[in-house]
């Protein structure tokens, strides 16, 4: 397994239907090297939406904060790469992630605006999706369990602090 895309439950919300649509519709051309995992703290339950197996593996988990809903849908994942998605998703983010994952190699294609200039390079937007290598993962400890709306963008702090590359989708 190459990829394995992470959806929270309770981060995408009413949108989550969509979002699986579109995460399945992108990753469909790559069949058997994709998996789709949504951790699930009965938000599903709450917001009445039904998810079919096809679509995505539900992984469930207690309430929590973010951080630690997404440890937990990481460790039943079977992906070299591992894809937390916060928000729509663009199909040159999936590519790069699966030929990081197929190269075999530690480094990681970085994200596709690398000339931003002037003020702009130090405007702060927001993640919408974070794509790391699992021994990258695995050996930073996964997301700080405590935060909640800033675990993904800590976790991509803490790489970059490393030296690690990453594939990142912005807002």
């Amino acid at each position: 397994m190459y990829i394995s895309l992470i959806i929270d439950a309770r981060s995408a919300g009413k949108g989550l239907p969509r979002l699986l649509v579109q995460a399945r519709r992108l990753t469909s051309s790559y069949a058997g090297h994709c998996e789709i995992l949504v951790a699930d703290d009965d938000a599903v339950a709450l917001l009445d939406i039904d998810i079919p197996s096809h679509l995505a593996r539900v992984v469930g988990c207690l309430p929590a904060p973010l951080g630690r809903r997404l440890n937990m849908a990481a460790s039943h994942s079977h992906g070299r790469m591992l894809g937390f998605c916060q928000g729509s998703l663009d199909n040159a983010w999936i590519e790069r992630m699966l030929m990081a994952a197929k190269q075999g190699t530690s480094s990681v294609v970085r994200p596709p605006r690398t000339c931003m200039l002037s003020w702009a390079r130090w405007q702060r937007r927001d993640t919408r999706g974070l794509g790391v290598e699992r021994t990258w993962f695995d050996r930073l400890g996964g997301f700080d369990p405590a935060l909640d709306q800033r675990a993904i963008e800590d976790l991509a702090v803490r790489l970059k602090a490393c030296r690690a590359e990453i594939i990142t989708q912005r807002a």
